[in-house]
């Protein structure tokens, strides 16, 4: 059973991580309220019912609220990619320094 769940919290933080670089790239095309609600969730790691309480609303109303605004970021990235572009470049940009960094061990 640890397995399991030591599995599932590693890909619900991967999970996170990815909205959380959702948020980053296409926040701005969000609400201010829906922005504000995925920052304190997401980045600022805030239960459901904190958020509710902060927002004046229900539980269910704060989750809606996320779960909707998450949906939209998906359906941002879905059609323009961008994420995808920067974790590509990310990568690309992490071969080529362990690449440099072969290149400079080489020649010290």
């Amino acid at each position: 059973m640890p397995l399991t769940r030591t599995r599932t919290s590693s890909v619900r933080r991967a999970g996170h991580a990815r909205h959380q670089r959702l948020l980053d790239v296409f926040g701005s095309l969000l609400t201010d309220h829906q922005r504000e609600a995925c920052r304190l969730h997401l980045d600022e790691d805030w239960s459901v019912t904190e958020l509710a309480e902060h927002l004046r609303c229900t539980r269910s109303g704060a989750h809606d609220l996320v779960r909707r605004a998450v949906a939209q970021l998906e359906h941002f990235e879905a059609r323009l990619g961008l994420v995808a572009e920067l974790d590509r470049r990310d990568a690309l940009e992490a071969d080529l320094r362990a690449r440099l960094d072969v290149l400079k061990s080489r020649g010290a």
